[in-house]
């Protein structure tokens, strides 16, 4: 994504990956507050970032450790 994506705090726990505290660091007007949080479940979380890295042949580790 470009410089205008917004940003996140990404929080991960053995059952949980967070996502809050969305802001936009170029365009600080923007209000976020009702944006999100988003939270998914670990497992299937994980499962998603290794599926992609496979499909755009990554051979990063995309686990949350």
């Amino acid at each position: 994504m470009g410089m205008l994506a917004p940003q996140a705090r990404i929080t991960a726990t053995a059952d949980f990956v967070t996502w809050d505290a969305f802001e936009q660091p170029h365009r600080e007007a923007r209000d976020y507050a009702a944006f999100g949080p988003f939270q998914f479940d670990r497992h299937q979380y994980d499962d998603a970032l290794q599926a992609l890295s496979e499909a755009i042949g990554s051979d990063v580790d995309v686990t949350c450790a």
